[in-house]
């Protein structure tokens, strides 16, 4: 059951991730095209599902990002470089819309598994395999992910295709469970989500993503679960969210009245009641405003209507390979000037302000400043952005 406003989310997003398509089919982050396989997959990925579901997507876009991941995989040669997952998921995406590729997947599962670098791309090849019905060479693919992933380590660092072991372990999960694979092997797979979902403090993006994924790929193994809520009979996995006024207002009782064990997870979130402290996890970021003439203005004494500087600099332990945002959230009391829609609110006046390393794509929305930056190890360890904000609300505000 989807939640209020989700179909308007789904539908915007299939015109947004489409807006950014290229006539060669290809799809960039920010804007139309790039020269990224493994994007182009994943959004791929996502229009299929979509479909799959009876939302709405425009059969000449979902054509040529078809026909571009079968020119890539036609073409692909390096499949122990950085387009190997890209081609994987190329392929598994094209098998999954039943598109001719049979004798690719057997090519590459006979003599070319071996040299695809990460566990989920080998589970990708197991997955096309057992959708187009080939259960033993998928058997084959999918050992060859549980023992990669068994071996893999994170080394804490930006891979080009945005994964780490638990977006690896979760997709390997999630793509044994939509198979319909051996339970034993769904069991293993299980284990090491587990066991590096517990080594991470906080998840990414795609780490959220096939965790969602893998739910909802293993909600038929819970179906016959039988749980009682406030002593109302819930069958099946629950999912449920609960405000702290209102459990303070009627606490809620979850009962196991069953005689396997049921796993509970909880996750907590809110605000700080107290400011947190600065943290560096391998970047350090300082905030500092100036007057437009490039004098450090005072944080506590900004003057309503006066226009400021916002300098954001980060600084880098080492220079690594890394697809970075930087974003920046706004106080009440401010507003952001967008250089798109307000003359004079550009930063190119301001002789002062020298740019390291220029942002691939910068936004000034409502209440956030965001810059992403593409870096690479021979990048600068220190760059800096800037974004012209007023102040327009008196008061006093947090930052």
């Amino acid at each position: 059951q989807l939640e209020q406003g989700a179909d308007e989310r789904i539908n915007g997003a299939i015109e947004r991730v489409l807006s950014r398509q290229d006539s060669n089919g290809s799809f960039g982050l920010w804007a139309a095209g790039g020269d990224d396989l493994w994007l182009d997959a994943m959004v791929s990925d996502f229009l299929t599902r979509a479909r799959e579901k009876n939302y709405s997507v425009p059969q000449i876009g979902f054509g040529q990002a078809m026909d571009r991941l079968r020119n890539q995989l036609v073409n692909a040669k390096d499949f122990n470089g950085p387009d190997g997952p890209g081609i994987a998921y190329a392929a598994y995406v094209l098998a999954r819309n039943g598109r001719p590729v049979m004798g690719d997947l057997r090519y590459l599962a006979d003599n070319k598994l071996g040299e695809f670098a990460t566990p989920l791309a080998k589970a990708q090849i197991g997955a096309a395999l057992a959708l187009l019905g080939d259960r033993t060479r998928a058997r084959t693919a999918f050992e060859a992910a549980l023992s990669a992933l068994q071996n893999l380590r994170d080394e804490r660092i930006s891979r080009p295709d945005y994964g780490s072991r638990l977006r690896d372990a979760v997709g390997v999960l999630t793509l044994l469970a939509e198979t319909n694979a051996d339970r034993a092997e769904i069991g293993r797979a299980s284990q090491l989500v587990e066991a590096a979902r517990a080594s991470q403090i906080y998840t990414s993006t795609q780490e959220n993503m096939w965790m969602v994924l893998a739910a909802q790929a293993l909600a038929k193994e819970a179906e016959g679960m039988a749980l009682a809520v406030d002593g109302v009979e819930q069958k099946g996995a629950l999912y449920r969210t609960f405000s702290a006024e209102g459990l303070e207002t009627k606490p809620v009782t979850i009962a196991n009245p069953g005689a396997a064990a049921a796993r509970a997870v909880i996750t907590v979130s809110g605000v700080p009641t107290a400011p947190e402290p600065a943290v560096n996890q391998g970047f350090a970021v300082e905030r500092t405003i100036y007057t437009m003439k490039g004098e450090k203005a005072d944080p506590h004494k900004l003057r309503q209507t006066e226009r400021y500087v916002v300098v954001l600099k980060a600084t880098e332990t080492s220079s690594q390979y890394g697809r970075l945002l930087l974003v920046d959230p706004l106080p009440a009391g401010l507003e952001i000037e967008n250089p798109n829609l307000t003359d004079g609110s550009s930063l190119e006046g301001l002789n002062w302000f020298k740019q390291e390393l220029a942002p691939t794509y910068t936004e000034a929305r409502d209440d956030r400043f965001v810059a992403a930056f593409e870096k690479n190890s021979k990048s600068v360890t220190s760059f800096s952005v800037a974004y012209i904000a007023r102040a327009v609300s008196p008061g006093r505000y947090v930052h």
